[in-house]
């Protein structure tokens, strides 16, 4: 059941209840007719990284309201551990557009969050405090008594609107998708440094480089082809700064050069262009299947074929990014990818440095080839090497591939998850021995495969095998096979809760972030200091003491760079400042924050 205050005419001085709470699990939608959002729900999940992860974000997401001084309530949505943060907007509301943009932006600080309330207006609705969760209890405030009455209270002073723009600004964030592109269209990432698509880099097709090496002929369109020519590289995943180096030399882009001897610059002006245009063009998928389509099978089937191969030191995590690699193929519909090193680590669900140490091992036994070694922004290209096609290879440990577009890989969905991390987890061996227990047929008995079944197909021992199938069976995993996948992530789920792994991919997405934007720091420092003329900066303690609720370059919201007593760069210092002011839960005096704000 779902109650619009809008459509019932019955929104509260808080929010919109029905005179007589149902027995039932009910919801309120957070827009009105006109699809403006007058509420804002934050559903920190627990489904995904465990409860522990959703607490922890919805105290960091907490302190990030209270510094701005946003009222609002907090409350436990259920049995399972999950939280919501609930806010009234004034009127007219926030436009749905702003919204969405919001929670993609936040999704990046706070895996845990469901974007979902926030980007359907039409149809997003949450269970208000009060109402029963399905599996049981109900969504409750954390306040009690007098404390919940003054909480509610301040709800009757409705927010600003802007408060969408405001925590827009405190979360530095890759381009949110633009709602006004059609579905499917590809999102823009790094648009303020190096804009391109979010798509891995592959070679520039054919037409466009003859477009590149060839000087345009007397009386051709020169703007057309500078424009064919970019939309071409940004189609193919190149980025701004490509499209500039092509500018200084390529023949087919001398109209841009001859702008800029006249003292205009046009080469960012067009690139965007062209980066739009491409973003919001999405060519419809094959019908029938492509060459690359049964090359990515092959191997697909290769790594499969030899389980024994991957039972070796490492080799776990050589089988999880080579499926990884083969996603992005997928996607990319070559075996040729730009990719660097923590995004594959975030698709394979394994450190950056193990990316970085096991692709060397994995090129050296011609599993991949390094095209092009990364320098700068520019990640290193690889190539998936193709097996020898005479050699017979059994179908792989996760089935017959699906054929494009199809989802990812069960395995590596599997794999990928909390419970199978490294040190805090139970570790790669044990994904591979529990997912060869579960992939095969259910058999007609219901005992599923014997310890030394698994053994024959994972390569390991039968002692490693019966001792990690007694830490699943301990742990309440199931160890036959089955088809009912949900039941299987919520027992995933609880088990990495029980070993403590709950939430290790989620601070993984969070490193990674803050590297990037540590990265973006150093650029606009480096930009600052090439600057010609007298330069003007800002105190390094400028973002310490004022609290921005606009958008600001990383100078202005971090200071300086930091150096050292020589005067080099001193990363670890500046490390510290962008987690510090990246991390709501703290303030300044580097105490943690309560909800109301105070020291705790």
């Amino acid at each position: 059941m779902r109650i619009d205050p809008d459509r019932t005419h019955t929104y509260a001085t808080t929010m919109a209840m029905p005179s007589q709470a149902p027995g039932f699990p009910w919801a309120i939608y957070l827009a009105g007719v006109d699809h403006r959002y007058r509420l804002l729900a934050f559903d920190l999940d627990s489904g995904r990284h465990g409860p522990a992860a959703a607490r922890a974000d919805a105290d960091r997401l907490a302190a990030q309201l209270a510094e701005l001084g946003v009222p609002h309530l907090r409350a436990q949505s259920g049995p399972t551990g999950g939280q919501h943060l609930w806010l009234r907007l004034a009127a007219p509301g926030a436009a749905p557009d702003d919204v969405r943009r919001l929670a993609h932006a936040l999704r990046q600080h706070y895996p845990s969050l469901d974007t979902a309330p926030l980007t359907n207006p039409a149809t997003g609705a949450v269970r208000p405090p009060g109402a029963p969760h399905r599996r049981g209890g109900q969504s409750r405030p954390h306040l009690h008594g007098a404390a919940l009455d003054a909480a509610l209270a301040r709800l009757d002073t409705e927010v600003a609107p802007e408060v969408v723009a405001w925590l827009l600004a405190r979360h530095p964030h890759s381009a949110a998708p633009d709602p006004h592109r059609p579905a499917g269209a590809v999102r823009i990432v790094d648009p303020a440094c190096n804009p391109r698509l979010d798509r891995p880099r592959r070679r520039l097709t054919d037409t466009t480089r003859a477009l590149l090496d060839t000087a345009p002929t007397p009386g051709a369109d020169r703007s057309a082809i500078v424009h064919s020519i970019f939309l071409g590289m940004a189609r193919a995943g190149h980025s701004l700064a490509d499209a500039r180096a092509a500018a200084a030399t390529a023949p087919g882009l001398v109209r841009l050069r001859e702008d800029r001897a006249r003292g205009r610059d046009d080469t960012d002006r067009q690139w965007r262009r062209a980066l739009d245009t491409a973003a919001g063009f999405t060519p419809a998928p094959p019908a029938t299947r492509a060459p690359i389509d049964d090359e990515l099978d092959r191997i697909e089937a290769a790594i499969g074929s030899d389980p024994a191969h991957w039972a070796r030191p490492g080799g776990a995590s050589d089988e999880r990014i080579l499926y990884a690699l083969v996603a992005v193929a997928r996607t990319a519909r070559s075996r040729t990818v730009d990719i660097d090193c923590r995004r594959l680590a975030q698709a394979a669900a394994v450190d950056a440095s193990t990316v970085s140490r096991r692709l060397r091992v994995l090129a050296h036994e011609s599993w991949v080839r390094c095209v092009r070694t990364g320098s700068g922004t520019r990640a290193a290209t690889w190539q998936l090497e193709l097996p020898d096609p005479v050699a017979p290879h059994p179908v792989a440990t996760q089935g017959e591939p699906a054929p494009f577009p199809g989802p990812p890989s069960g395995l590596l969905e599997h794999h990928t998850h909390d419970l199978w991390a490294h040190r805090s987890g139970l570790g790669a061996v044990a994904a591979r021995i529990h997912w060869a227990a579960i992939s095969g047929k259910p058999c007609i008995s219901g005992a599923g495969r014997n310890p030394v079944e698994v053994a024959a197909l994972t390569g390991y021992s039968l002692a490693t095998v019966t001792r990690n199938l007694s830490a699943l069976v301990h742990l309440g995993l199931p160890t036959r096979a089955r088809t009912d996948t949900p039941d299987l992530r919520e027992q995933l789920d609880r088990a990495a809760d029980r070993v403590g792994a709950s939430g290790v991919g989620a601070q993984r997405v969070r490193r990674h972030l803050l590297d990037r934007e540590l990265h973006r720091w150093w650029i606009e420092e480096q930009e600052w200091r090439c600057r010609r003329g007298k330069k003007t900066g800002v105190p390094r303690t400028v973002s310490l003491t004022i609290a921005l609720p606009i958008d600001a370059p990383a100078r202005l919201r971090y200071g300086r760079f930091p150096v050292t007593d020589t005067g080099r760069a001193d990363y670890r210092a500046a490390r510290a400042v962008v987690t510090r002011l990246c991390s709501p839960g703290w303030n300044s005096t580097s105490n943690p924050v309560r909800q109301d704000g105070k020291a705790a």
